[in-house]
């Protein structure tokens, strides 16, 4: 079979500039397409070099290697040496993505491999990589806005896994105090028994809170009402704690006033989470950060 230089150079400059457009769509960078041409030239010449020079060095990993980094220094000038090793990384995962598809193709139709191989892995490759990469930042967010929650009630105390609710900016209106939303059987060893079957009976039937808020108990109760998208005025109990103290993963430790609002059923659905913390947590998470670095 007989290869032409254009054709071979035409084909590797398209691929290469295709694999380098993902990999900048992916990570969300600035796509210059004159620097994305230079370097798929680049790629395309090494191509020919290697094919009709046919020197043994050229077929070495390492200048393999240090041929798609130069390529991928050209087309994005990132700035230190983990923003480069990260696009270096997602360009080799896009090109064996690519690989992978266009093998599958060749098997299943070897006729038509040239274009359609291409054609397809662009839209296969791409939605794969873009889904991969959407899962993972999913995972990366939902990972940093976990917190652990120490609620202390009458030298009783019980530490939950939090989650970061940007959309809960409830308040008690007596105080203006943010609520925090726990589950019931989480928080049920800060209270006695009767009060828990109490609470409970009122989140299940609805009933009139005069029994409850009248009980002879040391734990101070309040009544908040709140707004969903699907009902309006209704009624959430929540307990006023002696304490709380909310901790990150890196131990630092942010003191809030804050009530407990009771909510009977699981707060999440993959039982991750327990409790739902106020939105004007980041805010004083912010300023206690700021604290730290000004104390040192």
């Amino acid at each position: 079979m007989v290869y032409y230089v254009e054709y071979v150079f035409a084909e590797n400059f398209l691929i290469d500039f295709i694999l380098l457009f993902i990999t900048g769509k992916l990570l969300k960078k600035t796509i210059i397409f004159r620097r994305l041409i230079i370097s798929s030239v680049l790629g395309a010449i090494y191509v020919i070099l290697t094919a009709y020079i046919g020197r043994e060095f050229m077929t070495y990993f390492i200048v393999k290697f240090s041929v798609s980094v130069l390529m991928v220094i050209i087309a994005y000038d990132s700035k230190g040496i983990a923003a480069n090793l990260r696009t270096i990384i997602v360009f080799y995962i896009t090109s064996l993505l690519m690989v992978g598809i266009i093998t599958a193709l060749y098997f299943l139709d070897y006729d038509k491999l040239t274009v359609n191989a291409i054609v397809c892995s662009i839209f296969m490759g791409y939605a794969a990589l873009h889904f991969f990469f959407k899962e993972i930042k999913t995972k990366i967010e939902k990972h940093n806005y976990m917190r652990n929650v120490e609620i202390a009630v009458n030298n009783k105390s019980i530490t939950l896994r939090a989650y970061i609710d940007t959309g809960n900016e409830l308040t008690e209106p007596m105080t203006g105090k943010p609520v925090i939303v726990a589950n019931l059987e989480c928080i049920k060893s800060l209270i006695t028994k009767e009060l828990y079957e109490e609470i409970l009976k009122c989140c299940r039937n609805n009933n009139s809170y005069e029994n409850l808020l009248n009980m002879k108990s040391n734990v101070n109760l309040r009544i908040v009402k709140y707004n969903t998208i699907s009902s309006i005025g209704k009624n959430m109990i929540c307990l006023v704690p002696d304490n709380i103290e909310i901790t990150d993963d890196k131990n630092n430790i942010v003191k809030t006033d804050a009530v407990i609002g009771i909510y009977p059923g699981r707060i999440s659905k993959k039982d991750d989470y327990d409790a739902l913390l106020f939105k004007k947590l980041l805010e004083l998470e912010r300023e206690t950060n700021n604290e730290y670095v000004k104390s040192c």
